[in-house]
């Protein structure tokens, strides 16, 4: 992949990510700074797909959001995240159509993940499952993607 060809990832993978996760991307005004490491990432085509939520905007208009080309590695990172609690989500846009693809029944045909690896039931899993506890400095947690 050239560079032409991963910006133009980015490019289309920022404006789904905005799209997907809403766009309100606050500024980089808090003092965490969260490193996700997805384990088990199929491929590096496409881009990968990240959002920080708390449990009012959870499954709606995240706070924070990063996308990158899954060629690029498979680390999301959220600098200037205020600390509190939230949920992280995932997924693994393939074929960077900038959405998560899904099957007729609504079962996702792209990788996805959260945070503490919650795993819903006919759906996907509450806030409270995926719950994480953000505080000052860095924070590194690890999920694994579900394909």
């Amino acid at each position: 992949m050239n560079i032409l060809m991963i910006a133009g990832v980015l490019a289309l993978a920022a404006a789904a990510a905005a799209y997907a996760f809403g766009n309100r991307q606050p500024s980089a005004s808090g003092t965490a700074t969260v490193n996700v490491t997805l384990g088990g990432v199929a491929g590096q085509k496409g881009a990968l797909m990240g959002a920080i939520c708390n449990k009012d905007s959870f499954l709606k208009t995240c706070q924070y959001f990063a996308v990158q080309p899954a060629i690029a590695g498979n680390v999301l990172r959220f600098p200037g995240v205020a600390p509190g609690s939230y949920a992280v989500m995932v997924y693994h846009d393939e074929n960077a159509n900038g959405k998560l693809d899904k099957s007729a029944n609504g079962m996702p045909l792209e990788g996805w993940g959260f945070s503490r690896n919650a795993r819903g039931h006919y759906g996907p899993p509450a806030f409270d499952d995926a719950r994480i506890d953000i505080t000052s400095g860095a924070n590194d947690i690890a999920l694994d993607m579900v394909y």
